[in-house]
């Protein structure tokens, strides 16, 4: 499919391994990348974790803290962080709500897992 719009995509707003507790999740997947729309309301408080993908976080709306390896640095509207695949990183909303565009390459297993438990017919 060539075109997308956020309003067509599933939502995933339940907590579960890939997720944290306040947090939404929009995917799109292309062949090699990924995209995943993240809201977070305030105060979200994500774990240090690592996966093997690369990450781009383009921060869209709000304030985030990120913490990656053992540097630190909170983001505004316009502003990217590269996270690179293997790397500990956390996250932490601040006072208001979120919004984050995240691209993944290669692929990340565990969000292809949770998408097909989500919207069984991908």
């Amino acid at each position: 499919m060539p075109f997308y719009t956020w309003r067509e995509i599933t939502k995933d707003l339940y907590p579960n391994p890939t997720l944290p507790a306040g947090m939404s999740r929009q995917t799109i997947v292309g062949e090699n990348l990924m995209l995943c729309l993240h809201e977070a309301f305030p105060h979200l408080k994500c774990s240090p974790h690592t996966h093997s993908a690369e990450q781009f976080s383009l921060l869209l709306k709000g304030k985030m803290r990120f913490v990656i390896g053992d540097e630190a640095r909170v983001l505004e509207p316009g502003e990217i962080a590269h996270i690179p695949g293997g790397v500990e990183h956390s996250i932490e909303s601040l006072d208001e709500y979120v919004l984050v565009l995240d691209i993944f390459a290669p692929h990340r297993p565990d969000i292809l897992a949770r998408l097909k438990e989500i919207v069984p017919h991908l």
